[in-house]
């Protein structure tokens, strides 16, 4: 995702008009009380030089973003990588500096978070970290994961396929889809559960997930950071057929029709992670917005949702973007990986939580 922060700054006339795009949908929110004791702050670095982890040794990852995290059912927790860098020499005869390849995983198993998250394991050789969706050059520039669900005991992500990058903030996809493991996210392969971008599906561009139970509640925003939340569900045996996922559209779920969607949370809304938090009693989602990370509660998947507090200031570290809860947060702090441009890192952040009196 390095690209697409290049002129990293916040287009506010995009913001005006997404806003004014999803005004007349009327989402529906919810007041409520603050529920964040203090801004979030960075505990480690995770990633690149300096950092707790021996990224470069290890995986040969010198710089990356996102972080997308979910627990794989036995115990480890997943992590999805954006467009990661190294070095390896034959980039230098394509003008480039650095090897890009777009797209990482490592595994952890620590779960004191207090102190940072370690890595315990990658898919990949000894030493480095494997590409595990290939990119068609003639077609996208890079597919980068934005989701991870395991379910029907299998790893699934979801992926973007990124046609260009515009001004900052704003990026422009081929399509969203499905990739599915069945040995831990050693290998993946395509599943034909693609969304094109155009009509209903161009509201699941990006997805976050959500599991409860057996049911699998996939949270969809555009590409970019700038449009509104949008929610589909499906039963985990059905995922890989999107024919089966119902819409909630207007209080109401709607089977096999993405265009009667409507937005369960207000633009601008980008790089969403969403979660159940036992401290809260309540579900919880983080995303990218121009003011900064912005903390939503909800009673149920659908919500309503609250209009949100800001709990990473813009800018506060510099060129943040992308929260994506940690699974394995406990009581009253809230652990979440943070991408920073500047230096191209991806960050362990704690933000403590309180209960409304």
């Amino acid at each position: 995702m390095t690209r697409r922060n290049r002129r990293w700054g916040m287009a506010m006339a995009v913001t005006a008009l997404a806003t004014a795009l999803t005004a007349g949908l009327a989402t529906p929110t919810a007041d409520a009380a603050p529920v964040a004791a203090g801004n979030g702050t960075i505990v480690a670095r995770l990633t690149g030089p300096g950092s707790i982890n021996d990224t470069i040794g290890r995986y040969n990852i010198v710089g990356t973003d996102l972080g997308v995290l979910w627990d794989n059912g036995h115990g480890e927790i997943m992590a999805a990588f954006g467009d990661t860098q190294s070095f390896n020499g034959w980039s230098l005869l394509y003008g480039e500096l650095w090897y890009w390849r777009s797209n990482v995983l490592l595994r952890s198993r620590d779960r004191n978070l207090a102190d940072g998250m370690t890595f315990t394991g990658h898919a990949g050789p000894p030493g480095h970290a494997k590409r595990l969706l290939k990119p068609n050059l003639r077609r996208e520039i890079t597919i980068i994961p934005t989701a991870g669900v395991a379910a029907n005991g299998k790893q699934y992500m979801n992926v973007m396929s990124v046609k260009h990058w515009g001004q900052p903030g704003v990026w422009y996809t081929n399509w969203s889809g499905l990739a599915a493991s069945t040995d831990n996210g050693q290998n993946w392969r395509a599943v034909n559960a693609f969304r094109p971008n155009g009509g209903g599906n161009a509201k699941f561009q990006m997805a976050a997930y959500l599991k409860v139970g057996h049911t699998v509640y996939t949270y969809g925003t555009s590409d970019g950071r700038w449009g509104a939340v949008y929610l589909a569900r499906v039963d985990e045996k059905d995922i890989e057929h999107l024919g089966e996922y119902e819409y909630f559209s207007y209080g109401r779920w709607v089977r096999n029709n993405p265009d009667a969607a409507t937005p369960v949370m207000g633009a601008p809304t980008g790089e969403l992670s969403v979660a159940w938090n036992d401290y809260l009693g309540k579900y919880i989602s983080l995303g990218t917005k121009d003011s900064g990370v912005v903390l939503r509660t909800a009673d149920n998947p659908w919500g309503p949702w609250t209009s949100g507090e800001v709990v990473v200031p813009a800018n506060n570290p510099y060129s943040g973007y992308a929260p994506f809860i940690h699974p394995w947060s406990k009581g009253n702090n809230l652990y979440f990986t943070y991408s920073i441009y500047t230096g191209y890192q991806v960050y362990l952040m704690r933000l403590p939580l309180r209960r409304p009196q």
